[in-house]
């Protein structure tokens, strides 16, 4: 009898590794979308602390975003992609607090596009459902994992909008303006598997801007005399949920789109 369990459980192995790589030969891409919010850490609104590097202000800083993109799975743990982000990024002056700058009541509403590259590494990899556990009388959530995985990668942010505030004459001034910068987007997202070919997302992403312009807030006193930036640059931040959609590849490398529909 234990002889048969133990070929039982060899025979499993072997099994789960032949599926697990036939899968990833099969499925080499993936198609994501999805909607979130954005936070913006620029001039307006910045915190009276000037030592406080991370703020958010649930009615002063958030925005919306949505964003697509395509990753192409480079091993079991690893892959790249490419990501189109497309929202609005929002700053106000709150009144009457302490805790914020105050500057002539500034508002920035500004709407970019964003695209960039990445690559991703997954440092919790998923685990395959083990059914044998099951056939054993053991629990099935003692089997359930969530994969975790870092990303990091490169690309560029345009934004356009208006900047108001009030002038000398406390008469509303509003000017439009539009910005270009690089950015290195990062972070961490979780997921988890929906059905055999998708999953859904929750993805945690920074990004590192090399411009003090996307609220305007500081374009007309970029620099100091001595040639030096008067400011921090303006950062923002995502939070997206996103859906995850597994997709064939031909013989010929390339995602076969037809997957994402049947």
């Amino acid at each position: 009898m234990m002889r048969k369990f133990f070929l039982f459980l060899i025979l499993f192995w072997f099994f789960s590794i032949n599926v697990s790589a036939q899968s990833f030969s099969r499925y080499k891409y993936e198609f994501y979308y999805g909607i979130g919010g954005t936070n913006l850490m620029g001039d307006v609104c910045a915190p009276s602390d000037a030592n406080k590097l991370v703020w958010v202000n649930l009615f002063n800083t958030i925005g919306f975003v949505g964003n697509s993109g395509l990753k192409y799975r480079l091993s079991e743990r690893q892959s790249a992609s490419v990501n189109l982000s497309l929202g609005k990024l929002h700053a106000e002056d709150p009144k009457d607090s302490e805790n914020y700058q105050n500057n002539n009541d500034r508002i920035s509403n500004t709407f970019f596009t964003e695209v960039s590259i990445r690559y991703e590494m997954m440092i919790v990899k998923e685990q395959k459902k083990k059914t044998v556990y099951r056939m054993l009388g053991e629990s099935y959530f003692k089997n359930i994992n969530i994969p975790i995985y870092l990303f990091i990668g490169a690309g560029g942010l345009y934004n356009m909008g208006k900047f108001s505030q009030n002038s000398v004459n406390n008469s509303i001034v509003i000017t439009p303006y539009s910005n270009f910068t690089f950015v290195i987007p990062y972070g961490i997202g979780f997921k988890t598997r929906v059905t055999n070919t998708s999953y859904v997302n929750l993805e945690f992403g920074l990004r590192f801007a090399f411009s003090d312009n996307i609220d305007y807030a500081n374009a007309e006193k970029q620099w100091t005399g001595a040639g030096y930036p008067k400011s921090w640059y303006d950062q923002y931040q995502f939070i997206t949920v996103n859906y995850i959609i597994k997709l064939k590849a031909n013989k010929n490398g390339m995602p076969v789109i037809r997957t994402l529909f049947f």
